[in-house]
């Protein structure tokens, strides 16, 4: 199974009260993983998997980076959320055309999970 796969598994074994739908898209390049409903906020989230502390090393890939910056342009809400192997940590990023900002980085367990959504849900757009 790859990593990726294990990382989603893991979401939603430890989310409760959270809508989560894996998005499988081969023909969608740059949509993220997964689409979420966290108390009535709809968003999206890209997985990724990495060991680097850099947010310009995340791994977006230029199909990503695009669709990031112009769905956060147009309003909606959509994040990145690095699972980081050797410090078995979740770092929140949002992408926008400047660059990347960090939102939060939290222990990889349940409650860490919790406190990510919860400054997902709090997060406030400014367009």
């Amino acid at each position: 199974m790859k990593r990726e796969n294990q990382f989603y598994n893991w979401i939603k074994t430890n989310s409760k009260n959270i809508y989560l739908c894996k998005i499988e898209h081969s023909l969608s390049v740059g949509i993220p993983d997964l689409l979420t409903v966290i108390n009535n906020k709809t968003v999206f989230i890209e997985l990724k998997i990495n060991a680097t502390n850099s947010p310009e090393k995340i791994g977006l890939n230029k199909f990503q980076t695009a669709w990031h910056i112009k769905f956060n342009r147009s309003g909606g809400q959509a994040f990145i959320l690095v699972n980081r192997l050797f410090q078995s940590d979740l770092k929140l990023f949002k992408r926008g055309a400047m660059g990347f900002s960090h939102i939060i980085t939290q222990p990889k367990t349940r409650h860490g999970l919790k406190e990510i959504f919860n400054a997902i849900k709090n997060f406030k757009n400014s367009v």
